[in-house]
């Protein structure tokens, strides 16, 4: 198959998680609970996605990952 063809080609099955975790800013090291729905491929693309959310809208600081659940369709 060549690459400009997509006559057959399926997007990959995305599915919605809840992502929970505790941001900790960097400024003053205050803790923040958060929660984030998002629709991904897999558990791991799902917090690839927050935390590359997260680091462009949230506060400069790290983020702890608390856990995440596959939500059913």
């Amino acid at each position: 198959m060549f690459l400009n063809q997509t006559e057959n080609t399926m997007p990959p099955k995305e599915y919605s998680f809840k992502v929970k975790g505790i941001l900790i800013k960097e400024k003053d090291k205050s803790e923040d609970d958060f929660s984030i729905f998002i629709s991904a491929m897999d558990d791991n693309h799902a917090v690839m996605l927050v935390r590359e959310h997260l680091r462009k809208h949230a506060p400069k600081g790290n983020s702890i990952i608390k856990g995440i659940e596959k939500n059913s369709d």
